[in-house]
């Protein structure tokens, strides 16, 4: 992509068009809107109910005097209707043979008992009318052939001016709402994959990189970040073959060192050299493990988190280890078994070697998968805690030298556990020994 190059999928025009099409639908469906209402908003004349009022006040001004009636029918408005006496048809606001309202009529004649009394009605939007548009209107002759006419302040919605117009704006807002949610979504989605794909590559070095899509500058954003991803990939990758081939290289002086030792004739320098030269091959044997778990990365897999964490504990109940496990319900889990099940035997290894028993509990919480491992021996210092996860670290004044080990266990189990997005923290018993509490996203977990 050209950095020059005009772009016509900015974020800014992103904005601006989805402002400029909000605006046309949001308008759009409250022109929908009030057509649909309108006609939700025209009953018939006969249902506004001023039939029966307004045939009432016919039957007092058909009795009354030519001269009285204008003043007898402006007497007799109210806020429902108006009403007004005209002397013949050429006063009437619509032409005679226009009107909408035949089922009334016969009902006017009934109640008038004229069957001769000629009724006309009219509703919005009928042809031919001199008046307003939005008002209703009935017309009903006297004996003498002239008129009253009634007509509707306004059009009759069943509600107020007020209710009307903010159910009006209520419906404008919740379109805007609608369409602008609508519209923003377009925009978030490839933020939320991009969100996603950064905390997945936080837990996971080797997560793939990410898909660039979406406006341009977040696409640009996409392929900073792929770029930073690869070399920090390549970064890990070099560091960790370097450290394996030193790792490797180590053995070949180190059996040099043993055969060379063979010659000693001080049979108590000979001892000390083996026993120096053990420990370095038990520390090159621990840190090639440990760059091998680092480097390979397994494949991600769906397994029963409780029955793996119990296949552990069944091979150290078979050497005649104090172990013991308790879990609620089974856990269907993510990730990557094999590297979970060394980790967690490193856990539980290291209780039993400095604690000589371990007490294993599974339980899913709200947001974690918690794994404890508890065991009776003196504990860590506080001070010491996080150092203990430090390769090659071995806390001298707690963990006894004799019981092997080169200081990597709690540096590998940390790494695993990390690399499934969760942690390792360490706490001290109330009753004596050390709580391990191994912690792993319940997002990658269905109980």
């Amino acid at each position: 992509m050209r950095p020059g190059r005009w772009a016509s999928d900015t974020i800014g025009r992103w904005f601006a068009i989805n402002i400029v099409v909000a605006v046309i639908i949001a308008a759009g469906m409250n022109a929908a809107f009030v057509a649909v209402a309108g006609v939700w908003a025209k009953p018939g004349i006969d249902e506004t109910g001023i039939v029966d009022q307004a045939v009432a006040i016919v039957r007092v001004l058909d009795g009354m005097p030519p001269a009285l009636r204008p003043q007898l029918a402006a007497s007799a408005n109210n806020p429902t209707y108006r009403a007004t006496w005209l002397p013949n048809d050429a006063a009437l606001p619509i032409p005679i043979a226009t009107s909408t309202f035949h089922i009334g009529r016969e009902k006017v004649r009934t109640l008038l008992r004229r069957p001769d009394a000629r009724v006309l009605a009219y509703e919005p939007g009928d042809p031919g009318l001199h008046g307003p548009e939005d008002h209703y209107g009935l017309a009903i002759s006297l004996s003498d052939r002239s008129w009253v006419l009634f007509v509707t302040s306004e059009r009759s919605w069943g509600l107020g001016g007020g209710k009307r117009s903010l159910l009006t704006a209520a419906f404008i807002v919740a379109c805007s709402l609608v369409v602008a949610a609508l519209a923003s979504r377009r925009l978030a989605r490839p933020m939320e994959r991009f969100a996603r794909q950064a905390q997945r590559f936080g837990t996971d070095v080797n997560a793939p990189p990410v898909e660039a899509t979406g406006p341009l500058e977040i696409r640009l954003v996409g392929q900073a970040f792929n770029e930073m991803q690869a070399r920090v990939q390549r970064y890990v990758a070099d560091r960790t073959h370097m450290l394996a081939a030193i790792s490797h290289d180590l053995r070949a002086p180190l059996t040099r060192m043993r055969l060379r030792g063979e010659f000693i004739e001080d049979e108590e320098q000979q001892r000390k050299l083996f026993r120096d030269v053990d420990e370095m091959q038990a520390m090159v044997n621990a840190s090639l493990n440990f760059f091998r778990d680092d480097s390979e990365q397994e494949v991600a897999t769906r397994f029963n988190l409780s029955e793996l964490v119990d296949t552990v504990l069944d091979d150290f109940r078979d050497a005649g280890d104090d172990v013991t496990f308790h879990a609620g319900e089974s856990i269907a889990y993510v990730g990557r078994p094999l590297t979970l099940r060394r980790a967690i035997a490193n856990l539980v290894e290291n209780a039993i070697k400095y604690g000589t028993r371990a007490n294993v509990h599974l339980a899913s919480k709200a947001e974690w998968v918690e794994i404890t491992i508890d065991d009776d021996g003196n504990g860590i210092p506080e001070y010491l805690r996080e150092d203990v996860f430090r390769p090659f670290f071995r806390v001298e004044s707690s963990r006894n030298r004799k019981t092997g080990g080169v200081g990597l266990g709690l540096a590998a189990a940390r790494s695993a556990v990390r690399g499934h997005g969760g942690d390792i923290s360490l706490e001290s018993r109330e009753s004596g020994g050390l709580r391990v509490c191994v912690r792993l996203p319940i997002i990658s977990a269905v109980s």
